[in-house]
């Protein structure tokens, strides 16, 4: 085993954050150099006299006096050769390089920093100041003879050219870096994109036909959750590896993000062998693996456009192998090729957002309020607030539809700020100071800032906290439960009232109910629908009512459609209920009216 060589050298590290000063002194030390450290470049000039400073870092942006200032001050005293000095910079742009080396840097490294490369630079730049140092002694000393001098020339010579090499070879590792997943090993996406340009111009040259197949995996998201991250990377390590095995030399794989691959098949002329080829693939990913005594199966969904008969640009062939995946994924299908109904499917999404981006400004997706029933008495105890699209030429648009959209279009935070602002003006114009509930979206729960946005809003309508509930799955919880509970806690706090919806449909864990400062559970409508005629439902709504019960929450159940079930429901002690035997939502928040009309 290869030993490294224990370095030399006292550095000054200047930074004013402390987590980069000692990271960098760590570092620094664990190769051998003495360091010093300062959080400030005030009397800079003096500290390197007198700790006898061989090479500075220097951070450019600090408060008191800015690295740049420094640097010049340095040079007024030290040339560049006998102390070299490295900037240290988050800025990216050409003109800050170009101004820190014209005040005398004789490098640069930028934020966040690559200590391989780091390492290289430092190491280079401290033979160099000692191959001048050795120059000045040699000048001094003309009675060491010819031999001497050319001998220790020679030696200092050989080590630059060493430390040259180290730093090139760290460079091209970086540059490897840059182009592959760093959990999987795999080409990332850009590496991707650049080798399906190449053989998109193999292709445009020689004619030859090619197969582009993305896949998404399909249980990896359950597995992580509920397995943890550390078993969700080993299982993305195992998927990698199968592709590996599967894509042999003359193909190529990568991870474009998440749980999602790409794979490029040469020579795939026909629909035969395209089928053929993606049925393998989908038999390997779908052979169980094991992993810390788990059983996993995972599987997969993959798409395919072909070289040129599907597509004959990089994005074409990526958004139409992305189509047939999801094409596939939604039909419970394994594999699928792309067709241009898809195509079709593409265009009318594209226009779907488009049209978001107009309706969701201009309020024309609306709050309609479903009534929630206090179940003992059948009294108004609030109104969930849902959302619609009345559009003006297909008429009501379904929220399955363009929900979906605007998550995937990154437009549902817009969405929710206007459907906020839109309901809680008009609780406040209607009768009775009821309360309303609103749904927030995964992104949104991990959003720290999230709490204060929704307090500033009330506040600028003068709507109280105490009358908003805010409903949040059991998945978008189980994704960062801790960053979850943070938010919920900050809401909670200020008034607003924290409901789990879709109770029994997700992940979570008792432990995870019992951490998150919740005021009520929803019963999913899938178990409340048909439990009088099924008792495996039954019973699974009488425990959630229980558990609810058992832990201090109200209960509410979604989904009840006849009177019958809402009185076995109360029967069992749950709270509130709500669905279409207590009226439909509609655009005003009146429950009295439908209350007549129902009983009439």
């Amino acid at each position: 085993m290869k030993t490294e060589v224990a370095a030399s050298g006292r550095i000054l590290v200047v930074d004013d954050q402390p987590d980069n000063r000692n990271i960098l002194a760590r570092r620094l030390e664990r190769r051998g150099y003495e360091v010093v450290v300062r959080e400030s470049a005030i009397d800079i000039e003096t500290i390197v006299v007198e700790e006898r400073i061989e090479l500075v870092l220097l951070d450019w942006m600090m408060p008191e006096r800015s690295g740049l200032d420094a640097l010049v001050g340095l040079r007024l005293i030290f040339d560049a050769e006998r102390l070299p000095v490295i900037m240290v910079t988050a800025l990216d742009g050409g003109d800050s390089i170009e101004r820190a080396l014209e005040g005398g840097a004789n490098d640069y490294i930028s934020k966040p920093i690559d200590i391989r490369v780091l390492i290289a630079r430092v190491r280079s730049h401290l033979d160099r100041r000692a191959a001048v140092i050795a120059l000045d002694a040699a000048k001094h000393d003309l009675e060491r003879t010819v031999q001497e001098r050319t001998r220790e020339l020679l030696q200092v010579n050989k080590s630059l050219s060493a430390e040259i090499a180290e730093r090139q070879a760290a460079e091209t590792r970086a540059i490897d870096s840059a182009q592959h997943d760093t959990l999987t090993g795999l080409p990332n996406r850009r590496h991707f994109l650049e080798e399906l340009d190449v053989r998109l111009a193999l292709g445009r040259s020689s004619g030859a036909p090619f197969a582009l197949l993305y896949i998404d995996l399909n249980r990896f998201k359950p597995i992580n959750d509920v397995h943890g991250h550390a078993v969700g990377d080993q299982t993305l390590q195992m998927i990698a590896g199968r592709l590996r095995s599967f894509v042999g030399d003359e193909n190529f794989c990568a991870r474009l993000g998440g749980d999602e691959f790409a794979v490029i098949l040469m020579r795939i002329g026909d629909n035969r062998r395209l089928h053929e080829e993606m049925r393998r693939l989908v038999h390997l990913l779908n052979e169980p693996m094991t992993l810390n005594g788990l059983r996993l199966t995972v599987g997969a969904s993959i798409g395919a456009a072909m070289y040129p008969d599907d597509g004959v640009t990089a994005e074409d062939l990526l958004q139409r192998s992305d189509a047939a995946m999801l094409r596939a994924k939604s039909e419970g299908q394994e594999c699928q090729r792309f067709d241009m109904a898809m195509d079709e499917e593409l265009r009318r999404k594209a226009a779907l957002e488009a049209e978001l981006r107009i309706a969701i400004p201009n309020g024309a997706i609306v709050p309609y309020f479903q009534p929630v029933i206090r179940l003992g008495d059948e009294s108004l105890a609030y109104f969930e607030v849902l959302a619609r699209w009345p559009h003006p030429e297909r008429g009501m648009i379904p929220p399955v539809e363009f929900i979906a959209a605007a998550e995937e279009a990154g437009l549902i935070d817009k969405l929710f700020w206007t459907l906020l602002s839109q309901s809680c003006s008009a609780a406040l114009k209607a009768p009775g100071n009821f309360s309303i509930a609103v749904n927030i979206s995964p992104s949104q729960i991990r959003d720290e800032w999230f709490p204060e946005k929704v307090i500033r809003t009330l506040q600028e309508l003068n709507f109280p906290a105490n009358r908003l509930e805010i409903e949040v799955t059991e998945t978008a919880m189980i994704s960062d439960s801790g960053r979850a509970k943070n938010v919920l806690v900050s809401l909670k706090n200020q008034g607003v009232r924290i409901a789990l919806d879709d109770f029994g449909t997700g992940y979570s864990s008792l432990a995870l109910l019992r951490s998150l400062p919740l005021d009520k559970v929803k019963v999913d409508r899938s178990f409340v629908t048909n439990m009088l005629a099924d008792k495996e439902n039954a019973t699974i709504v009488n425990a959630i009512v229980g558990l609810g019960r058992a832990l201090g929450l109200t209960v509410t159940a979604e989904g009840i459609e006849d009177l019958e079930t809402a009185r076995a429901l109360c029967d069992i002690g749950c709270d509130y209920g709500q669905g279409y035997v207590f009226g439909k939502a509609s655009q005003f928040p009146l429950y009295g009216l439908q209350e007549k009309a129902r009983r009439a």
